[in-house]
């Protein structure tokens, strides 16, 4: 198991080390732009209020409401673009014929549409047992465990949708799951540590904005670093997902 997981690391690292001038631009514009964006013209979400009474739990859910109206549909676009830059890498790397920059963002133009509906289909049961999780926190720890596994084993869907075109979503779904039959334990600790780590590192990049006291510079420095962390595990998401492909679709 420790052999597997680091070699998909290592193919991503490789992957970085060849075409890192390729990346950077594509990983910036498409993981790192419209976070930091959000996080320095958006405001942030309303407070849980201190007093849970009916009156100010109403008023909490009325700001909650009016801030979704106003400023929800950014927190759809930028996952919409973050998965569009994920397929753009894949078919960078996966494409039946080799194609550029260019021709790789035209091919996830083309199957964006696919990825975006497996994507649904699978997040959105997840988000079910997630807030399940987060309603009785004692459940986060019990549910940590399925919802990585399932993540692990259905990782490959967008390489999938790429590499063997033409392919529903609900077939790459299938066919990640058969393609990572046997692996799903390893699958979720690589998922897990790819998702943790930026999450525990951006975390600490934004208490270092918040502990400025308001300075614009300082929360500015915290929300960059964050975003760029966060960036970066993308991209390493991405190669490792193609490394992944690569291995187990022999």
């Amino acid at each position: 198991m420790n052999r597997f997981f680091a070699v998909p690391f290592r193919d991503a690292l490789a992957a970085w080390r060849r075409d890192g001038s390729l990346l950077l631009p594509l990983a910036g514009l498409a993981f790192f732009l419209g976070p930091f964006a959000a996080q320095l013209l958006l405001p942030p979400l309303p407070a849980v209020p201190e007093a849970r009474d009916e009156a100010a739990m109403r008023a909490w859910g009325d700001a909650i409401q009016a801030w979704a109206g106003s400023y929800g549909g950014w927190y759809l676009v930028s996952p919409a673009i973050a998965l569009f830059g994920s397929l753009a890498i894949f078919a960078l790397y996966l494409n039946r014929d080799r194609v550029s920059v260019g021709g790789a963002l035209g091919r996830a133009l083309a199957l964006f549409q696919r990825y975006l509906l497996a994507t649904i289909l699978v997040s959105l049961p997840m988000a079910g047992l997630m807030s399940m999780a987060l309603a009785v926190p004692m459940l986060m720890i019990v549910a940590a465990g399925p919802l990585f596994y399932i993540y692990g084993r259905t990782m490959l869907m967008g390489p999938v949708i790429v590499a063997e075109a033409p392919i529903g979503a609900v077939a790459a779904i299938a066919r990640s799951w058969a393609l990572t039959a046997s692996r799903g334990w390893v699958l979720a600790a690589i998922y897990a540590s790819v998702f943790l780590i930026p999450g525990l590192l951006g975390s600490i990049a934004l208490s270092f904005g918040t502990a400025g006291g308001g300075n614009p510079v300082i929360v500015a420095i915290g929300a960059g670093l964050a975003c760029g962390i966060a960036a970066v595990g993308a991209l390493v998401l991405a190669l490792v997902q193609v490394a992944l492909y690569r291995r187990l679709a022999v």
